[in-house]
């Protein structure tokens, strides 16, 4: 109680005292022990958790435990003294009979909102509900074993020294390339996400990509879309895990619009002659996907302080349209309000 729950770590003084009262059993600890046990958990669950049933249901296992057990004046909030006396407690040296909420309801002050509670900005857990970030995000996409890449290929733009290449290919050999994985565009991402609950959040992103293909100068190739925006939702496993600091393992899905562009060089030649005299180039070629998407997502955050966190996030994205299966990391910080 003097470090946990004086230091707001609702959550870990309830897990700390619940195993207490696990360990002592009917028998193991004195009365006493088991009373104040009681006791101290009430006081977490009414004056730090909000969960006045709860407090009270450990409230009466207190006085049942023991009807001498006394509350202490460092943790006695109005609410708490009141659950206490109504569970018939009754405060050292006094014989009077304990007042009950009912006696006092009316000519006691209650205690103001704190500026978070009134302002929607936590749970009664104490769970931070608004969820500002900014992060930086690095996608990767497939590619398949591919022939003709620079001729005509689906999803594929070539380009020469930046202008869009509409020249000789030679058949026999090149133009292609060999399945596998790459680094594609890049993009700064912002992010608002709202706690629903104690374990979902649901939000938006929005940001600017860059390192895609450039403009076309011939033909009717499409240009690169540098905007970004999603929704998504994620499950944070845990008990109230936005309510304390510490490791906040999650996932979750999102949808939105987006394109990711990938690049590979090609060697080509231009045609037999300079095949047979090895007179090999390379071309940069682009492959182009969809710009909508749907994706998953597993991260994990590290919270230094309830409110501040870093984050990593590994996401699965499936390109819709012109359709590819690509990937993506993502680091950022999220602040809570």
């Amino acid at each position: 109680m003097d470090s946990d729950y004086l230091g707001t770590q609702f959550g870990e003084a309830e897990q700390k005292l619940q195993q207490a009262l696990k360990q002592c059993g009917k028998s193991e600890c004195s009365a006493g022990v088991r009373a104040q046990l009681h006791l101290d958990l009430a006081v977490v669950y009414i004056a730090g958790l909000k969960k006045n049933a709860k407090g009270n249901e450990e409230m009466q296992a207190a006085i049942e435990a023991d009807p001498t057990v006394q509350l202490s004046s460092d943790f006695a909030t109005p609410e708490v003294e009141k659950a206490f006396a109504a569970a018939g407690g009754s405060k050292a040296g006094s014989a009077e009979e304990p007042s009950t909420p009912a006696d006092d309801d009316e000519d006691e002050p209650k205690p103001a909102a704190s500026a978070s509670e009134s302002e929607g900005s936590s749970n009664p857990d104490g769970s931070i509900r608004n969820w500002l970030s900014a992060s930086f995000q690095l996608d990767m996409l497939s590619y398949q074993d591919t022939t003709g890449v620079c001729s005509g290929a689906a999803q594929y733009q070539c380009f020469l020294q930046g202008q869009s290449y509409t020249g000789d290919i030679y058949q026999g050999s090149g133009n292609q390339l060999k399945g596998g994985i790459g680094f594609a565009t890049k993009r700064l991402l912002v992010g608002y996400e709202r706690l629903l609950g104690e374990n979902i959040t649901a939000g938006v992103k929005l940001g600017f990509a860059f390192g895609g293909s450039p403009k076309p100068t011939t033909g009717s190739g499409s240009t690169f879309l540098p905007f970004h925006a999603e929704l998504r939702g994620s499950y944070w496993f845990g008990n109230a895990p936005l309510a304390q600091a510490g490791f906040r393992p999650y996932a979750g899905i999102a949808a939105g619009l987006a394109a990711v562009d990938g690049h590979v060089s090609v060697e080509y030649y231009q045609d037999a002659r300079g095949y047979n005299a090895g007179a090999k180039g390379k071309l940069d070629a682009w492959r182009k996907t969809g710009t909508t998407f749907i994706s998953a997502h597993v991260g994990a955050a590290y919270a230094f302080s309830k409110e501040q966190q870093l984050f990593l996030e590994l996401r699965l994205l499936q390109m819709l349209g012109a359709t590819a299966i690509g990937g993506a990391v993502n680091v950022g910080y999220g602040f809570g309000l």
